[in-house]
């Protein structure tokens, strides 16, 4: 109940950042595709396989590095950039199905999803443990999570500079914290790390830090 209440908060606060957030998104990620973003998100997404949910799929950033042989139902919980999304899956290779849904409420049922694709996302979710406790519902046994995710720095003094930068990163970027442990937190959902690496994204120092590959829904 207390998660269910954060989640409502953080989405009735955080309502007016997502409107400026859904107008420069496409630009940012444009620009951070070009800057070496794009490699990592082919790299991510050409490890899928099954049936596959993108979560948080922003306007369709994804979509053009999806092998031709799979099925994606994408989500993304703002108006907008789902409409844009919807354009982007027409153009793509693969065959994709848009839906406007949050993280925390996917429709889909349990145990059914073979791969879940999540990039720049769980950095900006309202509670992390909720929608990762949502992709592990989802997920089948010894189903994949693949990510490629800013992170909360190793380097004690870049992680000040991090926790110093949160509150104007999250006003800028639609809620995105530069500070989360997010590998912490997937280990703590119940997934295995066997597939994370460590590396670094374009951009400013304190968003540098972030990890990429698959971790895998344990037993």
């Amino acid at each position: 109940m207390r998660r269910h209440a954060q989640i409502a908060l953080a989405s009735v606060v955080m309502a007016p950042r997502h409107t400026i957030f859904g107008l420069v998104y496409p630009v940012v990620a444009w620009v951070g595709d070009h800057m070496g973003t794009a490699e990592l998100r082919r790299d991510v997404v050409g490890q899928t396989s099954g049936k596959v949910i993108e979560i948080g799929a922003g306007n369709g950033r994804n979509f053009r590095h999806y092998p031709s042989d799979v099925d994606i139902l994408a989500t993304e919980p703002h108006p907008r950039l789902c409409r844009q999304a919807r354009r982007a899956a027409a153009r793509a290779p693969a065959s994709i199905a848009v839906l406007q849904a949050s993280v925390e409420s996917l429709p889909v049922d349990d145990e059914s999803i073979d791969t879940v694709v999540s990039t720049l996302v769980l950095c900006s979710v309202p509670v992390q443990a909720s929608a990762l406790a949502e992709v592990r519902r989802i997920l089948r046994p010894g189903g994949r999570l693949l990510v490629l995710e800013h992170v909360r720095s190793a380097d004690p003094a870049l992680a000040r500079r991090q926790d110093s930068a949160e509150r104007m990163q999250m006003f800028l970027a639609g809620g995105c914290h530069p500070n989360r442990d997010t590998t912490a937190a997937i280990r703590a959902a119940g997934f295995d790390l066997e597939g994370i690496t460590p590396v670094e994204l374009p951009g400013p120092p304190t968003v540098r830090p972030g990890i990429c590959g698959w971790a895998r829904k344990s037993a």
